[in-house]
């Protein structure tokens, strides 16, 4: 059901032309009264960004590692 409903959040945004940190903590509880106030944290675009911790992801210790590999490739 949580794919359901994270498909009908994004849904409303295209509506609404928004993105889903735009949207009210009472538009996500219309869905489910599942959501609190701490999903703004866990959907930042800083927090997704440092979540992307696979090879090749876009994490801080990611690029800094892809950089330390492309220097030593130049070299």
């Amino acid at each position: 059901s949580a794919y359901k409903i994270v498909g009908q959040l994004v849904a409303e945004c295209i509506d609404k032309h928004c993105v889903l940190d735009e949207l009210s903590l009472d538009e996500y509880k219309a869905h489910s009264e599942m959501f609190d106030s701490d999903l703004y944290n866990e959907i930042s675009l800083e927090t997704c960004v440092k979540k992307r911790i696979s090879e090749g992801g876009t994490s801080v210790s990611s690029v800094e590692a892809q950089i330390k590999y492309a220097r030593k490739e130049i070299r």
